[in-house]
């Protein structure tokens, strides 16, 4: 008897099962599919690591290197368990030019570092999509995935080097595998020549680099190690990363859409309990009579129960089931980026079980909830249900808002605010959904605005100037900054520029072992920055810190932290906080100079007084000062340090737009069907009464828009009160540096496009909905 009521009930009531089905199945297939991201991310990216062994520690250097030193060095150091220096050809976008079937360019337009570079014997290898280590013929070139995606080059097509009257052709033989180098923000990438081809065009073409490498048997060994590395005056003209530091990096983007899936995964299922809460008191007020009747006659309040548990049991059991099999069977559009940048591997037992654990708990869930839900039934009583009338709403008192002495609002405005302002929880789903879309589209969009920004460059240690110059460590550092110095002097385009000087000083750690800390010193250092807390350094004895490293330090604003040079121990006071995304995030600022320390860096802001010649100028300094002098425009400056994050932010924002939009429209379509299932004697008689179709038409688009206004507004403000909490919460746990983020709003998009458009999309799919009553007659309500 049970499963044929249940079985009669599901063919009666099949749009409202269809769209309990759909809430269940969308929520458990977004859930799963964060899993299996999530573990396909850390399982490529392990499996990778393992196979390609990338360093632990790496210092790139440019310029001469005493190689027996730096080997001397690793075989006396405790912490080394292997090490290596590898050999790079740097050259420019420009030196290469690809040609293919349907075009031929060069990439002068690439901002990475570009590299030559042959394979390694056992570490650091360069792999293939199936994880192999990549072996060339002379003449053929592996070609990394990052370019391949920023430039759709493919197996095949040609690649020619022009560089110091050389020119040589090579065809792309393999896309490679770089398992340090395979994000835009290492701004560094490899190109695999085969050895033979390498050996006949190191010292002719290019500039050479090395890569020192060092393994350890704890990864967590790397920061100890660079401040021995870096005391024992070795090799360090260049940036010096750990493994920490690389795998982050690398899994950033795909850890940001794990984030996403589950956060959208988590709306959904919320939206799915009040979907089913909905139904199960729209089935239960129908139903009222027969549940009184079944009381009467003797049933317990667990058998009446049972009828409609073992129903929404049913229907989460399949509902979960097909969005378990939909999640698989898309997963491997999700993860095409992940295969792609770390290589396939087939699925692992782990993503199947969690995938499966996270269905199950979803199921339970929605069970659990439901069975929360009918206890209603337990205290409805026989004379409420088949004497008063009264069913499960007990309020019975008469609504006294003075509206309907409202003489300009039409009879159908009237009604529907009325429905709307008394009966909110019944349009609560509506208000839900609208207000997740709101909130969905508008964070990711306000981050993108704001990593695309100029003023982000307070985010990464420097002020906000039009041109930033670096000049890099190396045997022509103080030539080449009395060559900038004197050029800056003199040049009349200038408004007024600001000289860094870096150098290197000792301290300890929280933990009393021996640390550098990187000093930016400067009469505006620190000036213009972010502060988590504090402000700039003022005094000759105080220090502003990264956030990084007064993590690291343990130390906060007011505290002293004692510096070492000289042979002399002094105090300084850490006057604040800021946060910073260079040279690993571990930078320090202070007003005093250090004139007896070697600089490792000089760095120079630059305003101009016309604004229109900031590209000009740089593109004219950087020709002037030549090698070993860096010269970008801050906007260019921020795009090479962030372009890749941006780029992929942009393509999922725009991703998450269409998802909340479809999302919106998808949940509006099944609720209106909820709704005009649930309407359908009322709506029968209010065509008895006289009231024409185009009447409810319009009551019912009223009812839609003050719904859909009230969840976009509400989305609004959370968008703006809670949208920095959630971005700031992703960076802090990302590790970048970065802790707390002003995020810069753009206005038009939250005020007009994004309202406007959502607002349109939900009215548009009310009314291709709503129109099926016209089907509704007094004869179809008795038939029913």
């Amino acid at each position: 008897m049970k499963w044929s009521i249940i079985k009669n009930d599901f063919i009666r009531n099949k749009t409202i099962h269809l769209a309990l089905f759909l809430f269940m199945m969308f929520s458990t297939c977004l859930a799963v599919l964060s899993v299996i991201t999530a573990v396909q991310t850390f399982t490529s990216i392990s499996t990778l690591y393992e196979i390609a062994q990338p360093p632990h520690f790496l210092q790139m250097h440019k310029g001469e290197i005493d190689q027996e030193e730096i080997r001397s060095f690793m075989k006396k150091n405790p912490l080394v368990t292997y090490s290596q220096i590898a050999t790079m050809i740097d050259i420019y976008g420009e030196n290469l030019t690809v040609i293919g079937p349907n075009a031929h360019y060069d990439l002068s337009d690439c901002r990475l570092d570009i590299g030559l570079v042959k394979q390694n014997a056992t570490k650091d290898l360069l792999l293939d999509s199936s994880h192999q280590k990549v072996t060339l013929g002379q003449g053929e070139i592996g070609i990394p995935v990052l370019l391949k995606e920023m430039y759709g080059i493919a197996i095949g097509e040609h690649i020619i080097l022009t560089d110091n009257s050389v020119r040589k052709e090579f065809v792309v033989k393999e896309i490679i595998l770089d398992s340090m180098m395979n994000s835009p923000m290492v701004s560094s990438t490899r190109i695999l020549l085969s050895d033979k081809d390498f050996d006949e065009l190191v010292g002719i073409v290019g500039e050479i680099e090395y890569l020192v490498e060092a393994y350890f048997s704890n990864t967590k060994q790397a920061n100890d190690f660079k401040t021995a590395y870096e005391d024992a005056s070795l090799a360090q003209n260049g940036q010096a990363i750990t493994y920490a530091m690389i795998f982050t990096l690398s899994a950033l983007t795909d850890i940001v859409m794990v984030l996403v899936l589950l956060l959208v995964s988590i709306l959904l299922i919320i939206v799915s309990f009040i979907c089913v809460k909905f139904s199960i008191m729209a089935a239960l007020e129908e139903e009222v009579r027969e549940i009184g009747t079944m009381k009467a006659i003797g049933l317990s309040f667990t058998d009446i129960r049972a009828l409609y548990l073992t129903k929404y049991r049913v229907l989460a059991l399949v509902g979960v089931g097909v969005g378990y099999v939909v999640a698989l069977l898309c997963s491997n559009v999700i993860t095409k980026h992940i295969s792609s940048t770390f290589g396939y591997i087939q699925t692992s037992a782990l993503t199947g079980v969690l995938s499966l654990a996270v269905s199950v708990l979803v199921f339970l869930l929605i069970t659990y909830y439901c069975k929360k839900i009918l206890k209603k039934i337990r205290k409805l009583t026989v004379v409420d249900a088949l004497v008063s009338g009264k069913g499960f709403d007990k309020d019975t008192k008469s609504i006294k808002d003075g509206l309907h002495t409202a003489k300009k609002l039409s009879v159908n405005s009237l009604m529907a605010t009325r429905e709307v302002l008394h009966a909110y929880k019944n349009w609560i789903v509506v208000f839900s959904v609208v207000l997740i879309a709101v909130m969905m589209i508008m964070v990711p969009v306000n981050l993108l605005y704001t990593f695309e920004a100029p003023e982000f460059i307070t985010y990464m240690g420097s002020s906000l100037e039009d041109i930033l110059i670096e000049v890099e460590n190396g045997e022509q550092l103080e030539p080449n900054y009395t060559k900038v110095k004197q050029i800056l002097e003199n040049d009349s385009s200038i408004k007024n520029y600001y000289e860094y000087r870096t150098t290197r000083v000792k301290t300890t750690n929280s933990k009393h072992v021996p640390m550098n800390l990187d000093i930016d010193s400067g009469d505006m250092a620190g000036n213009g920055l972010q502060y988590l807390s504090g402000k700039a350094p003022e005094g000759q004895h105080e220090l502003a810190l990264s956030f990084l490293n007064a993590d690291e330090l343990e130390k906060g604003v007011g505290d002293t932290v004692e510096l070492m040079f000289h042979a002399t121990k002094q105090e300084f006071v850490i006057s604040g906080i800021y946060q910073d995304v260079t040279s690993g995030g571990l930078t320090a600022k202070s007003k005093r100079q250090f004139p007896f320390l070697a600089a490792k860096k000089y760095s120079f802001s630059v305003n101009l007084k016309d604004s229109a010649v900031i590209v000009g100028k740089a593109v004219e300094w950087a020709a002037i000062f030549g090698a070993g002098v860096t010269v970008d425009p801050m906007e260019a400056f921020i795009n090479q340090t962030l372009g890749g994050v941006t780029k992929q932010l942009r393509t999922m924002v725009f991703a998450i737009a269409l998802l909340g939009a479809s999302l919106a429209m998808l949940i509006t379509v099944l609720f209106m069907k909820l709704r005009l299932a649930k309407d359908l004697s009322e709506i029968t008689i209010l065509k008895a009464i006289g009231f024409s179709k185009r009447d409810i038409h319009m009551q019912y688009m009223i009812k839609i828009g003050l719904v859909s206004l009230s969840g976009i507004l509400a989305g609004v403000v959370l968008t703006n009160f809670l949208g920095e909490k959630i971005v700031n919460a992703a960076l802090g746990i990302a590790g970048l540096g970065i802790k707390q983020v002003h995020l810069i709003t753009n206005l038009a998009m939250e005020y007009l496009i994004c309202p406007i458009v959502l607002m349109a999309l939900v009215l548009l799919v009310t009314a291709l909905v709503v129109r099926t009553i016209e089907n509704y007659t007094i004869v179809s309500i008795i038939k029913e």
